[in-house]
């Protein structure tokens, strides 16, 4: 009598030779995971690769989803690796990602107004060949959305002839009667640059917070009388990375036959603009923060932060406000449409005494950011 045949049930169970090296990068992925998550917790001035590897927050999402699938396609009790990870940032995927908005309040309110935040990139003053279409289409852009409150970050303004009137324009055609400017330097021709706020209601009281050591980035708060109560609004726009014209041509061209040398170099000049970002806005944050605590009046926070929402400055501001995109946003709502990946470093946060909804990242790109806005309403007491 032969013996049994087992060939091809051994044969159907000798693992896929893909097998072995996806579940070695499945625990690469995860160690980098997990250094990603002390992000929000480790100062970038203490150690800065956390606030790197926080960059890449949504892409590694991505990558664990995808072990996810394929385990559970091949091999069902490796998926536990990356669910458990999922599970533990879950608090974090709220924050990069809404899948329902949200069109009105969960509370009674006893007054709303519309915010928009918006980095207008000196309404593409630069642009030669097409500044006038680019700011009129902005301006387009702001009548449409008529917002109450409205925050500008890269604001220009020039008395001179020569240029556009930003500042009398919006004050002129807008239904806007109150500003405030912040301007960090100014140029011949009597050309201003810094952040703006302009409100439909009263300013009663202005300040603005210094960041020494930097000179392109401030924080203005305006106190805003409505109706039933006043509020503070933080209009920032925090230190960027000041890539230049060769940092933009090294990224573009990564995917080509760059250099090994070139390779180098360039990213090491790129390393080292990140990490000078990192510090300088992990001191600014906290200023604003500790700023925060001490407000008499509730408190909306809009601006550039330059800052992902799983980052240090993020966290630091998210410890006393809470993120209208979280609360009825949808999507990931990316709003940098530069040449790095599409990122969300635009917010408008709120303290607990306020309420947002109708949370929308607009999708004209008339900068290098996309304009958010959120109806903000006061709880009733």
């Amino acid at each position: 009598m032969s013996a049994p045949q087992t060939t091809n049930s051994t044969e159907t169970k000798r693992p896929s030779r893909w097998h072995r090296p996806l579940w070695w990068l499945n625990v690469l992925a995860a160690v980098v995971f997990l250094i990603t998550f002390l992000a929000p917790s480790v100062s970038p001035v203490i150690s800065w690769i956390p606030a790197l590897l926080a960059m890449t927050f949504v892409f590694q999402l991505a990558v664990h989803v995808g072990f996810l699938v394929w385990w559970f396609l091949f091999r069902r009790k490796r998926m536990l690796l990356s669910g458990a990870l999922l599970v533990l940032g879950y608090g974090h995927v709220k924050d990069h990602v809404q899948f329902f908005g949200r069109s009105g309040p969960e509370q009674p309110t006893v007054q709303e107004m519309k915010v928009l935040s918006y980095n207008v990139r000196l309404f593409d003053l630069y642009n030669w060949s097409h500044n006038k279409v680019t700011r009129d289409s902005i301006f387009a852009l702001l009548h449409r959305e008529d917002a109450d409150v409205l925050c500008l970050q890269e604001f220009f303004q020039s008395n001179d002839a020569r240029f556009f009137p930003t500042r009398s324009s919006l004050l002129k055609d807008f239904r806007y009667n109150q500003a405030h400017e912040h301007y960090t330097h100014e140029a011949r021709y009597d050309q201003h640059f810094g952040i703006a706020t302009f409100s439909a209601f009263p300013i009663v009281k202005k300040g603005f917070i210094d960041f020494p050591g930097t000179t392109n980035n401030v924080c203005i708060w305006s106190d805003i009388a409505l109706t039933s109560d006043t509020i503070r609004v933080y209009n920032a726009h925090l230190a960027s990375y000041h890539f230049g014209d060769e940092d933009y041509k090294f990224l573009q061209d990564l995917d080509t036959d760059t250099h090994t040398d070139s390779l180098k170099l360039g990213g090491e000049r790129i390393l080292k603009r990140l990490r000078r970002g990192f510090r300088l806005r992990a001191g600014e944050v906290e200023k604003i923060a500790e700023h925060m605590r001490n407000s008499p009046h509730p408190v909306l926070y809009c601006g550039d932060m330059n800052d992902v929402p799983m980052s240090y400055g993020y966290a630091a501001l998210r410890s006393v406000l809470e993120d209208a995109f979280v609360e009825s946003g949808t999507g990931l709502g990316g709003t940098y449409i530069g040449n790095l990946p599409s990122l969300r470093i635009d917010h408008i946060l709120h303290g607990p005494e306020l309420e947002a909804w109708n949370f929308r990242t607009l999708p004209n790109e008339l900068s290098d950011h996309r304009a958010i806005s959120s109806t903000i309403g006061l709880r009733a007491p």
